[in-house]
């Protein structure tokens, strides 16, 4: 258990913790070094009245899962809350009181000191604002929650913008998230996710698995996902005259679309296992449809491709088209697809490519993002430290 002398942060993450790590999974990892942090896995979003095929699975497992609060590192703890689904609104209330009682618990028994500071990843958990002794928070916006499918967009619209004019500090990860908070009337910081650079810029070996595919290998590594522009995938299948398309990650919609004697599909896999797998595809995919949700995505795994040193072909997003000189862009499928070849060409995989696709990322480490952050949060846990203690 800590000892309550150095400042904390509750991380309200929107993700699993043993699951693939996103940004706040690597935020919170170098923040530990001064706060002691509280990661609290997702709570459900979607109402499982909302259509959503896909979601009773997800509260069948998490159910299954239960509750738990454990210390995955030194200075970070994990909370994984009882997952209530929302229902209307009183099933909201009542997702929301839990939550509350299993934080508060949570940082009394792992000691959590003060001053506290609370992260909103997510914009599910906005009316616990004020409610859990905080003296300073953050709004992350790293996704336009209400352009997800199956959710309620107005409900979530309306909490976004109680944490953009509410929170103290508001982060966005892509420029078109930072105009949106803009017009909220928040300032927000315009701070882009990173990459573990040295974890991908190594030569490890290819993973057996792959062993019998036939190459060249054209890799996607992420959730399979209705934001995915499945038409573009298919296309390259379409065009290989040999090879194999290649999806390391879970399914999140019905693969039926996918189903091509040239694409072969993985599932998840460990995240340690992901450079091995990257760095084995001849060309890296981030077929992203082109809508409201992408137009604001910043894509982790094309810093991750390019730390590899691999080949890219991407659509078009906005945050993408920043890479150019790196990456090639295409949005229609035939071009798409004229694109991967062209990407698998031999003289477009030489020893210079490959440095200068690692050189083009060599800056953005999490590290780095982490340090630009860090001066906000210690302003805040500096800010506060005058006050009287807050009435746990």
């Amino acid at each position: 258990m800590t000892s309550a002398r150095r400042p904390s942060i509750i991380c309200f993450a929107g993700d699993i913790w043993d699951a693939n790590p996103h940004s706040r999974h690597h935020l919170m990892r170098r923040f530990a070094d001064r706060f002691d942090v509280l990661f609290v896995e997702a709570i459900p979003m979607r109402s499982l009245a909302a259509g959503d095929p896909f979601e009773l699975r997800r509260a069948l497992r998490k159910l299954r899962a239960g509750s738990e609060l454990r210390t995955a590192e030194p200075g970070l703890h994990v909370l994984r809350p009882f997952p209530i689904p929302p229902s209307g609104t009183l099933g909201r209330r009542l997702q929301l009181a839990a939550l509350r009682r299993q934080v508060l618990r949570a940082c009394a028994r792992v000691q959590l000191g003060d001053p506290r500071l609370v992260w909103f990843s997510t914009p599910n958990v906005a009316p616990l604002r004020g409610r859990l002794g905080e003296t300073g928070t953050v709004f992350y916006y790293q996704d336009r929650y209400d352009a997800f499918s199956h959710v309620d967009a107005p409900w979530l619209q309306g909490h976004v913008a109680d944490l953009a004019r509410g929170c103290d500090v508001t982060i966005a990860s892509a420029e078109g998230l930072a105009a949106d908070l803009r017009v909220l009337g928040a300032d927000p910081l315009l701070i882009p996710h990173g990459v573990d650079v040295e974890r991908f810029a190594g030569d490890p070996e290819p993973p057996g698995e792959l062993d019998s595919l036939e190459r060249p290998l054209v890799g996607y590594v992420g959730m399979l996902d209705d934001y995915l522009d499945l038409d573009c995938m298919r296309a390259v299948a379409d065009r290989l005259e040999r090879g194999t398309v290649v999806c390391v990650g879970p399914a999140n919609i019905a693969t039926a679309q996918l189903e091509h004697p040239r694409i072969h599909l993985l599932g998840r896999r460990p995240y340690d296992s992901m450079p091995a797998y990257v760095a084995a595809f001849d060309c890296c995919l981030v077929p992203f449809a082109r809508n409201r949700l992408t137009a604001a995505v910043n894509p982790i795994k094309l810093r991750e491709y390019l730390a590899a040193g691999r080949p890219v072909v991407s659509t078009s997003l906005p945050e993408v088209v920043a890479y150019g000189d790196v990456v090639e862009l295409a949005d229609a499928p035939g071009a798409f697809a004229a694109a991967v070849l062209r990407a698998l060409e031999p003289d477009n995989d030489t020893p210079a490519a490959r440095q200068r696709r690692r050189a083009r990322v060599a800056s953005e480490s999490w590290d780095r993002v982490a340090a630009r952050i860090e001066p906000s949060l210690g302003g805040l846990a500096e800010r506060f430290t005058t006050l009287a203690p807050s009435t746990r």
